[in-house]
């Protein structure tokens, strides 16, 4: 009973994982993720060779639910990409994305290598570069695709990033929620305060 709260412990804190009928091993460095600064995490860890691979799970066009609706800022029932993607450090499952964006922006989107950075397709192709983003994260559990995909047992809590994507002229070209495993999440920001007494305006 000790060793195993000793290892439930270490999985907590990040220093090891499981994997279903494997057995747990020895956690991979996390990955950091600047919130901050970073709008395409893929294009970043390129750029760092950290060996992220992806893999395409599914592609599909359809009609926009209002909340997706909201966030791309079109009409509810407006046709709209959904892929999802997961993401492997060296192997090792490390977090699924799913993405949205309007059909209107990209046309023919798919007949591209989903496997890259869309933010760079995005500005490359269609000449929409990407300026800003709204970023929420939170804790929630994990659907049984989703526990799957990541190799963890169901009802696992995951950590969630949202994010909505926009151009300089603030027009939003994707949203997307990424599930991380817990032990490889590492989410930072820089905050800039203003000195006491200053004026606001």
């Amino acid at each position: 009973m000790t060793a195993r709260r000793a290892l439930i412990a270490m999985e907590t804190e990040g220093l090891a994982y499981s994997l279903r009928r494997r057995g747990r091993f020895v956690s991979p460095h996390r990955l950091t993720y600047n919130v901050g600064t970073t709008i395409s995490f893929l294009a970043e860890s390129n750029e760092k060779s950290l060996g992220l691979e992806v893999e395409v799970i599914s592609t599909e066009v359809i009609p926009a639910d209002a909340d997706i609706a909201e966030k791309l800022a079109i009409p509810p029932g407006e046709d709209i990409y959904r892929y999802l993607r997961l993401f492997r450090l060296k192997g090792h499952p490390s977090f699924i994305e799913y993405e949205y964006s309007a059909v209107r922006h990209f046309p023919g989107f798919f007949d591209h290598d989903m496997t890259q950075s869309t933010t760079l397709l995005m500005e490359r192709e269609y000449n929409m570069p990407a300026e800003s983003g709204d970023i929420v994260v939170k804790m929630r559990a994990l659907t049984d695709t989703e526990s799957e995909l990541l190799g963890l047992l169901k009802y696992h809590v995951g950590m969630q990033l949202e994010q909505t994507i926009h151009t300089p002229k603030g027009v939003p070209i994707f949203y997307s929620r990424q599930l991380w495993r817990g032990e490889l999440a590492e989410f930072t920001a820089h905050a800039a305060v203003r000195a006491q007494g200053e004026a606001s305006g």
